[in-house]
This record gives structure tokens, sequence and C-alpha cells, in this order.
């Protein structure tokens, strides 16, 4: 993972406006990858940009994107050649413009704002997946019913993609199982559910395979049976988990430390942090973290925002009327 330009760990230290990365990788042959409909597809994937970034792969480009706090994918097996090292370079535009959702980032950090994040700050990696790949999977639990949706979302499968989903609970017995059509929103039953709470933060393993000729893909995933909303108790409105009210007082985590400005890449720090923040009655606020769910930490996270600045001519790359993709908090 490079680090933000900005970090110590980059070893650059200052900010740019403008950036390229340059790398030559490899493409294992035992990753059976080609552009025949019989053989694998290679993606490229972005844990996160900020903030213009562009991708070629042997000076073919393969994405575009615009948004410095979500992932983004790109399937560039098209752009490969036939043998030797392939080329990839990402140009980077981060001019830190008062139209653009920047957080606490700042151009001029102090106070409760913070150096600029630019640049590749997430992590990056190659992939092998089948030619109908699983692109997504979107989990929706129901405990009143006692059900989990599921919808496996793929780009190329086609319409005779099918579907299994199983569940299985923390010794391994399968407690439910579904099959349907690619794309369709599956319900699937949880036989004796038994409820995530952070007094009982019980996590259920989801195994998901989609089949579309002689194409199969498979991924595996968890799942907790909970349910958050807003309802009146008292004659106020409160935040309530499976019903009943709970009280969330989230103290602030964002970089790993002043010398690499990026989220903790490791797992087992991020676990034991979850553990103490859990023991002590708070909240971490970092999202979707799988340790956050096994140690009983509810999460909340918040969208980076525009911080009331005004827009200044040429400070910003962004074309009027183009929305940003934005969905993690400021760091």
């Amino acid at each position: 993972m490079p680090f933000p330009v900005e970090s110590q760990l980059s070893g650059l230290e200052r900010h740019e406006d403008h950036m390229f990365y340059r790398k030559l990788v490899d493409v294992p042959k035992n990753w059976k990858v080609g552009k025949s409909g019989t053989a694998n597809r290679l993606k490229l994937n972005f844990g996160a940009v900020d903030y213009q970034a562009t991708v070629y792969v042997n000076g073919r480009k393969v994405a575009e994107h615009t948004g410095g706090y979500n992932a983004f994918t790109a399937d560039i097996t098209d752009a490969l050649k036939s043998k030797g090292k392939q080329e990839i370079v990402v140009a980077v535009t981060d001019t830190g413009g008062a139209d653009q959702p920047t957080g606490k980032q700042s151009t001029h950090p102090g106070g409760i704002f913070y150096t600029q994040s630019s640049g590749i700050w997430q992590t990056v990696w190659m992939e092998p997946v089948a030619h109908a790949a699983i692109d997504n999977v979107v989990t929706t639990p129901d405990i009143d019913t006692g059900t989990l949706a599921v919808t496996v979302e793929s780009e190329n499968a086609s319409r005779h993609a099918r579907v299994e989903a199983v569940a299985r609970d923390a010794r391994g017995k399968v407690v439910g199982r579904v099959s349907g059509p690619a794309g369709s929103k599956l319900d699937l039953r949880v036989a004796g559910q038994r409820l995530w709470s952070p007094d009982d933060p019980y996590l259920y393993d989801l195994d998901i395979k989609l089949k579309d000729g002689r194409s199969t893909d498979e991924v595996g995933s968890y799942f907790g049976m909970r349910e958050i909303g807003i309802k009146e108790v008292g004659g106020f409105q409160k935040l309530v988990l499976n019903g009943k009210p709970v009280f969330s007082s989230p103290p602030s985590t964002r970089a790993s430390g002043p010398t690499a400005s990026t989220p903790r890449p490791a797992t087992t720090p991020w676990r034991s942090t979850s553990k103490r923040t859990r023991s002590s009655a708070s909240t971490p606020s970092a999202s979707t973290s799988r340790w956050s769910h096994r140690a009983g930490s509810t999460t909340r996270t918040d969208s980076a925002c525009w911080s009331g600045r005004t827009s200044s001519p040429g400070t910003s790359p962004t074309r009027p009327g183009r929305r940003p993709s934005s969905t993690r908090a400021g760091r």
C-alpha cells in the first residue's frame, strides 16, 4: 500500500496536486487468466484513491474514478500483453478544492483539521476471478421472520446463472440454505436464530456459489442477525438494537499514527483495539470491521463533508453538476 504523499512513510512528506504511480507486474501463469470465455478474468482493485484517478494498463485506459473514500475495481484482462511484464500507471489529481468532500483534511492543517491524504492511501491488489464472477453480495437480516435476504450481483453473469447461499453457525453446522437466479433477492431462513448484540456478538458464516455454465465462482462472508432502528421510548426518539434502547458514545478513530496518515492496515492491532474499546463501553468509528463485529462493538461512520468552505476559481478538478462518490468518514 503506497502511503499518502504527505505522510512521513511515503518518503515525500509534501503535498502534490498531480501524482503518477507506475509499477511493472507479472501475472502468474497458474492464475489461468485469458480472454476466452472459459479462462479467468483479472481484476485490479483499489481500496481508495484521493481524489480523481485514471488507471492505465500497458498504455490503455481501463478505469476512471472520482471520490477519495470508496473502493473501485477495473477488469484489466483485455489490456494485458500475451507475455512479459505488465505496466500499470495511475494518474491522480487532488487539489483539495472547495467543492470536493475532504472531511477534516486541509491544505492548511491546524486545530481540528489535519494533513491531506492525497493519492493512493488504501491497499491495491490484483486477483483472478471466474468469467462470471461475484461482484457484490448484499445481505439484510430480518429478525422478525428469522431470515436473511441475500442478493448476489454479477455484471457478466447470464440470465441462466444460478446462486446457492449456505449459512453455518459458529460450529460449522448448516443452519440455512437457499438457491435461485443471480441478481434476485433470495430469502435464507436461519434455523434457531441467535441475535447479535454487544454482549453476545454471535456471527454466522455465509458461503456463496455462483454457477453460470462452465464458470463457477465462490466467496465466503459472514453476517449477524440484528436490527438497528429508531423508535419512541418514554416519549423520546431513541436508537434501538433488536428493539431495545442502546446508548452510543463513540470516540473518534482515524489514522494509525502520525507517520502513516492511513487506517490501520493490520488486523491484529485493530482486533486488540476493538476489544479494549468494547470493554470501556465505547464504540470505534471504523466501518465494516469484522473485528469490531466479533468484539461486540457497534460502529458509526460519518460521511465526508465540505466543511462549509467556499469555492475559488481553479481550485477543484470536479466538473459542475457532477456528484463525487464519498462513503467514508474524514480521516
